[in-house]
């Protein structure tokens, strides 16, 4: 029996056909098929039988008359469709072996076709059975193989049996058993593979030379070999089944069992086997034997087809048993047609035999859990990736429920890409299985399909393995680092693997993790600033406003040194590209293109540091602002930054802060810091907003600040209210003397103050220069002088101070009462004038006694004209003008204007209103409008 060390399963369905054709039915038949949509079938009658798909038989006789002729061999050259036959007398053993060609299209249509007989000569003697044939595709050569050892090539034009030539190629001293052509990919040279039952041969067809390559010094049965698609023999043995080319033999198959026949089905090799008691091993031709032929050997023994009575199944890719069964009566030949493998049995059975598709395979495979057979017969079943993934999933998860946990993982790394992570993750989490967790996720990253989680994860587990070998490997080797690093550098830092998170953030050039890690982590100030030193202002900018505060609380020289120079760098950088581009709209857009550190941005960094801010204000103050022309055309947000500078440092001399650090290099004597605050003040070329800068003042008690304030902006009135108020007699009584002739108004002040204040020395003298400036600009009405002067209980006033004031005031005012009274006889006389004139005309007569034209001077003459106010005229010389008189008429005109002007101002009501509001005496508006008779035009509306 055979000891069959491979898996066995039933990827193949069998079929026994039942109702075949009578031919099938006939004894000791011999089957041939080669892949031409026919089956072959000889009968021991000389009959072949054409066998179609549909198993429709067509036959005809293709031996001679004699008695005992028969088919003993059959080949099928599909690529011509032409068929070999042998035809053999098995009744002497002297006969010889006539080869004929038919050409199958014909036999399909005629039924007297007469066959082409290869002409050849025996190559001894003494006649030997034919034991081996070939022909290649073209029928231009045929090798005969004989069991005396012979092997004989023909060549030419063999199909017409014209020019053949033959030769014999090898004679060895067993029979042959086996012959094959194969042809180079050119197809002009052609190799002969030959075996006996002791050697494996190969012979170079194409020249003259007819030595042949012993390949090996063991051979097979007759049937017991065959070509395949890539040009290789295969040799069955007892033992295994070997694989040779033209340089020798390759790998071989073990598969120990007695082989009878040898035939392939697409990447399946075909087996008959026989079991060992029925070994035959002589053979006498001199024995009519029916069971077949019998080679006798001393290194081989050969078994008849009667033998076989098991038929199997090998898969070579898969290394498996695709099929194994039984076969009663022996196998009598096997034909692979229409997709399907056919065996004919010693009992006239045909069993049709169907592969199962995939994944039917694949079932049987999965109910038996041999998951790593079925992942290869996918792949050799050019199963797509993802079936092929899903498969590996499934073995991982039988793996995984049988506790094998690696092995499991092993498995789940070949579906990356095909299958969810998360699903094999959640499996692996806990802290028992993180090395394979780890594999899983690392291998995920070299496949690119991690995610930024996958990259926590995966880090997180070296790190809670401790693993800083790997770590470092998974960081340093990677080329392509397909994984997300900020994340890395997040868990690194989170686990405290600072050298590797840094070693990330410097290479990515991930300048803020950097920072972060040495300022936050290692506190390794100095080593931040370095590297912000190599840093570009703008970068330098965003990470000093960030980190400066912790690097002012370490190193506050070091840090204000370089806030300094980055601020003074980038302001510079803006004002050279905003004197390139010209101005407008191009400066502002170039300008805004460089980067810069804002002061408001920085100055927060200083909350614990007042000192260095000051020092910082100062150095940036003084290199970049202190010139008047460093402060034009500036942006908008430069300006506010430099008002913020001002103003800030203010606030820290108000405050008392001292700058650790000398703006010159060469300073003089030392300032207090309300000193430097009231240098500041009056510095003109500082931007100081003036409101916030006097409230600082103001809410620190500083009053010479505040007095800076007021006359570095022209308010002469609130700086004299300021030394009022502090009692600063010194400073009014300058600030009188500088600002009186153009502000008389600040003596009414000053009037109050020393009215109030007797106690002052020399308050009679200020008093009477007071006075003295109110009357020269009539300043204020006497009576409120007097009231100034005399209306409150500390007032110290006496009468002989302003004797002299109150009588030039009477005297004035006398004087004026005089004169306006004069006015007011003058405009009664001349209303009365007027008025009687105006009567005389309206009721006497008026008598014209010009004798002379007014116009041209000449006497009177008719006809003329008189008007009223005694005028005469020729009326020749009046011309076209009307009833007024021309020489009278401006004046008349003049009056009627003046009328009109009167009446329309009479109408505007929200004038008059608007002025009585804003004018200082309201009584003069009043009395002013009553004086132009505003009521004359008034007109009577009835309701």
């Amino acid at each position: 029996m055979a000891s069959f060390q491979l898996r066995q399963f039933h990827f193949f369905k069998r079929e026994s056909l039942e109702d075949l054709p009578e031919a099938f039915k006939q004894p000791e038949l011999l089957l041939c098929s080669n892949g031409g949509d026919l089956m072959f079938i000889a009968d021991s009658d000389g009959s072949i039988h054409i066998v179609n798909r549909s198993f429709i038989v067509r036959s005809f006789v293709a031996t001679s008359e004699v008695p005992g002729t028969r088919i003993t061999q059959m080949l099928h050259i599909h690529e011509t469709r032409t068929l070999l036959t042998i035809e053999e007398n098995v009744s002497t053993a002297s006969s010889r072996p006539t080869i004929k060609l038919w050409p199958v299209d014909k036999l399909l249509r005629q039924t007297d076709v007469q066959p082409v007989t290869v002409k050849y000569q025996l190559p001894s003697s003494t006649p030997h059975p034919l034991t081996a044939v070939a022909a290649t595709p073209s029928i231009s050569k045929i090798a005969l193989g004989f069991a005396g050892g012979h092997i004989v090539l023909i060549r030419g034009n063999i199909a017409k049996s014209k020019s053949t030539k033959q030769r014999t190629l090898h004679v060895a001293p067993e029979p042959v058993t086996n012959l094959h052509f194969i042809a180079d990919d050119t197809g002009t040279s052609t190799t002969l593979f030959a075996t006996t039952t002791a050697q494996t041969l190969a012979f170079d067809t194409s020249g003259s030379k007819s030595d042949p390559s012993i390949l090996e010094e063991r051979g097979c049965g007759i049937g017991c070999s065959l070509v395949n698609d890539e040009d290789e023999l295969i040799v069955a043995r007892d033992e295994a089944i070997y694989v040779y080319t033209t340089e020798g033999r390759g790998p071989c198959f073990a598969f120990d069992a007695p082989k009878v026949l040898l035939r392939r089905f697409r990447h399946y090799l075909l087996l008959a086997t026989a079991a060992p008691s029925t070994m035959a091993p002589t053979m006498d031709r001199s024995r009519d034997d029916d069971d077949g032929l019998h080679l006798d050997s001393a290194d081989s023994r050969v078994y008849s087809y009667n033998d076989a009575t098991t038929f199997t199944i090998l898969d070579t890719k898969n290394k498996l048993v695709a099929y194994t069964g039984v076969v009663a009566g022996g196998v009598r030949g096997v034909a692979t047609e229409w997709g399907s493998v056919f065996v004919l049995g010693g009992h006239g059975t045909l069993d049709h035999f169907s592969e199962k598709d995939l994944l039917e395979k694949l079932d049987i495979l999965y109910r038996q859990n041999l998951y790593p057979l079925a992942v290869k017969m996918a792949q050799n079943g050019n199963y797509d990736l993802a079936s092929v993934a899903g498969i590996y999933k499934k073995y991982g998860d039988w793996l995984y429920s049988k506790d094998d946990f690696d092995t499991a993982m092993s498995q789940y790394m070949q579906t990356i890409g095909y299958v969810e992570p998360s699903y094999i993750i959640r499996k692996y989490l806990d802290a028992q299985r993180l090395i394979s967790l780890a594999s899983y996720l690392q291998e995920l990253h070299t496949a690119g399909m991690a995610t930024s989680d996958h990259t926590t994860l995966l880090l997180n587990c070296y790190t809670k393995l401790r693993d800083e070998e790997r770590l470092n490997q998974f960081i340093h080797t990677q080329e392509d680092y397909q994984f997300d690093v900020d994340t890395a550098i997040h868990v690194c830092r989170q686990a405290g693997f600072y050298d590797q998170a840094l070693y990330l953030a410097n290479k990515f050039a991930k300048t803020g993790m950097y920072l972060k890690l040495k300022v936050e982590d290692q506190d390794d100030i100095k080593a931040a600033l370095e590297y912000m030193h190599k840093l570009g202002d703008s970068d330098a900018s965003v990470y000093l406003a960030e980190f400066g505060r912790r690097c002012l609380a370490s190193l506050p020289r070091e840090t204000t040194e370089l806030l300094v120079e980055v601020c003074i760098s980038g302001m510079n950088a803006r004002a050279g590209a905003a004197d390139k581009s010209g101005g407008g709209d191009a400066r502002r857009v170039s300008v805004a293109a460089v980067p810069m550190l804002s002061m408001r941005r920085i100055q927060h960094l200083f909350a614990d540091q007042p000192a260095w801010l000051a020092a910082f204000l100062e150095q940036v103050i003084a290199r970049r602002w202190q010139q008047p022309a460093s402060t034009v055309g500036l942006s908008e947000d430069e300006e506010n930054d430099v008002k913020s500078a001002w103003n800030t440092l203010l606030e820290l001399y108000l405050c008392g802060v001292e700058s650790p650090v000398a703006v010159s290099p060469q300073p003089t004597k030392k300032q207090a810091p309300k000193e430097r605050a009231l240098d500041l003040l009056r510095n003109s070329n500082a931007s100081i907003d003036w409101d916030r800068a006097y409230i600082l003042c103001a809410s620190n008690g500083f009053t010479e600040g505040i007095a800076a304030l007021y006359e570095q902006r022209g308010d002469v009135t609130a700086l004299l209210e300021l030394f009022i108020e502090h009692d600063d007699v010194q400073n009014m009584q300058s600030l009188l003397d500088k600002h009186g002739g153009e502000q008389p108004d600040l003596f009414i002040k000053a009037l109050h103050y020393f009215a109030r204040n007797p106690q002052l020395g020399d308050n009679e003298r200020l008093l009477s220069e007071c006075l003295a400036t109110i009357e020269k600009h009539n300043l204020m009405s006497p009576l409120r002088v007097l009231q100034a002067l005399g209306g409150s209980d500390r007032s110290g006033v006496t009468l002989g101070m302003v004797r002299g004031y109150i009588m030039r005031q009477i005297e004035a005012s006398t004087k004026r009462i005089q004169d306006n009274e004069k006015t007011i006889s003058s405009y009664a006389d001349k209303y009365t004038t007027h008025h009687d004139n105006m009567d005389a005309l309206k009721t006497k007569p008026v008598v014209f006694q010009s004798t002379k034209c007014t116009s041209c001077m000449a006497p009177l003459d008719l006809p003329s004209v008189h008007f009223l106010c005694k005028h005469s005229y020729h009326q020749r010389c009046l011309g076209d003008i009307g009833d007024s008189c021309p020489k009278c008429q401006v004046e008349n005109q003049a009056l009627e204007d003046q009328r009109r002007r009167q009446e329309l101002a009479a109408r505007q009501h929200d004038a008059f209103f608007n002025k009585l509001q804003t004018a200082d005496d309201g009584f003069e508006v009043v009395a002013s409008w009553f004086s132009k008779n505003p009521f004359a035009f008034t007109r009577l509306v009835d309701q």
